[in-house]
């Protein structure tokens, strides 16, 4: 049977509207023309997008690869770039390029480049998410105009988004596996090339949305979406410094809520500003706090516009990316581009706008999320004089023994001040990706549990 691809046009998130789950018809596309979290299975119509065959399997083991290391080998050695963009030839590929990336190019046109590979589209999801996805798509709707979900458990919950905010839950649901702790480092580089280690961390973080022990019901009784808990293992200054991060479906009747663990004092405080355009202190002041994964915390200051999907370079299957060391990565003024690789995807683009009245500095941004894993993708950031201010980037890559389509390590570049700030899961023994099959009872994501974590 041949398959048809449907087409997205845009949907205009307006003011007071709460938008219900997609119909019964339009739902049963979901693993016949589209995936069942939403993604056209077809590709495109020039051969430079391949149809969805299935992801990598979990059977897959390339040369080197240790399970329960922490890091995942490259499973496409082999594969050789395509052709690379550079200054000289940026307008021939300008309508698929984000503004940051064009801007990066003319900045530096002697060492800044885009090396597009062949696309691999190798996301790969396991059939309870599946089933849950295709279920969400007519279960699942917006609340709070926008701001808050209802009737969504255990995969994507708009696998057919019709508006801005249902994109941005989609990121901020995704699966990142139920139980996952990170080691990693997070980096400074300053705009004369020097790096400073601003922050070691290791952080534990459970998915109550993701528990198979829990239905749509159970879940709903909970709320909390994402619980984290993080420890600072370096620099000096920062060693036993500790936060704790709660995250709720409905951030409207339970907000969101940051705990801070400072040695000095010896106690763990509410950290009430941390959200909004408040500056994250371990990423030297460079990251906002809802610029953490691109986007996260509470939408309610923005008109979200979905623009539909469109064609991009995007970084992806960032298998190199991830095992490069920090003297291999952080070149001066840029990430080394030549461990990371660009693939074309078809994006969800989305457009934040300022709301009257509200407060923030950058009153507009537009987010590019891939279509098969949710959360990765970049972003453009502009100032209150319509300036391009930063550009985020958020490479993603396949655990394909654990059959989870990961993204937690980030790259920004600040366009006014010339800083960028890199997160990574390399640099240091015992640093990776982790996944547990059993969560932390939820006891441990509380501010006593905190005081205890860290002071040990």
């Amino acid at each position: 049977m041949k398959l048809r691809i449907p087409l997205f046009g845009m949907a205009i998130l307006m003011a007071g509207t709460t938008y219900a789950a997609v119909s019964p018809q339009e739902a049963a596309e979901l693993g016949k023309t589209l995936t069942p979290w939403g993604a056209t299975i077809a590709g495109n119509t020039a051969g430079t997008i391949p149809a969805y065959t299935g992801g990598l399997p979990t059977s897959t083991r390339p040369a080197g690869f240790k399970p329960d290391s922490g890091h995942w080998v490259n499973p496409y050695p082999d594969d050789k770039p395509l052709f690379v963009i550079n200054a000289k030839t940026l307008d021939q590929y300008a309508d698929k390029l984000s503004e940051s990336t064009k801007e990066l190019l003319k900045r530096f046109p002697d060492t800044y480049k885009v090396t597009v590979y062949p696309s691999r589209r190798s996301a790969n999801y396991p059939d309870w998410i599946q089933q849950n996805s295709i279920a969400n798509a007519t279960r699942c709707k917006t609340l709070e105009n926008g701001l808050a979900v209802e009737g969504c458990f255990g995969g994507v919950p708009f696998p057919i988004p019709k508006t801005g905010n249902e994109v941005a839950w989609n990121a901020m649901l995704h699966n990142q596996g139920e139980s996952l702790k990170i080691s990693g480092q997070g980096w400074y580089v300053d705009a004369n090339g020097s790096k400073v280690l601003t922050a070691g961390i290791d952080l534990r973080t459970d998915a109550p949305y993701y528990n198979k022990a829990l239905d749509v019901d159970k879940f709903a009784s909970i709320g909390l979406y994402r619980a984290q808990l993080n420890v600072y293992t370096a620099p000096a200054r920062n060693v036993g410094e500790g936060n704790l991060l709660r995250f709720y479906i409905n951030p409207v009747k339970s907000p969101n809520a940051v705990w801070n663990y400072a040695p000095g004092q010896r106690r763990v405080r509410r950290a009430p500003d941390a959200a909004y355009d408040f500056p994250v202190a371990t990423s030297g002041g460079a990251m906002l706090y809802d610029e953490v994964f691109m986007f996260s915390g509470e939408q309610d200051r923005y008109d979200f516009k979905y623009l539909g999907k469109k064609e991009m370079y995007i970084p992806y299957n960032a298998y190199d990316w991830m095992q490069a060391t920090p003297d291999d990565l952080l070149k001066p003024h840029h990430p080394n581009p030549d461990v990371i690789r660009w693939e074309l995807h078809r994006v969800h683009v989305i457009e934040l706008t300022l709301k009257p009245g509200a407060r923030h500095v950058q009153p507009k941004r537009r987010l590019y999320y891939d279509e098969d894993i949710l959360s990765t993708g970049m972003s453009d950031a502009w100032d209150a004089s319509g300036n391009l201010t930063k550009g985020i980037y958020m490479p993603s890559y396949q655990m394909y023994d654990k059959q989870i389509p990961h993204a937690s390590s980030m790259w920004l570049y600040d366009f006014s001040t010339g800083v960028y700030y890199h997160t990574s899961i390399t640099g240091g023994a015992g640093n990776g990706a982790f996944v547990y099959d059993k969560m932390k009872p939820l006891q441990f994501y509380t501010p006593e549990s905190l005081g205890r974590q860290t002071q040990r």
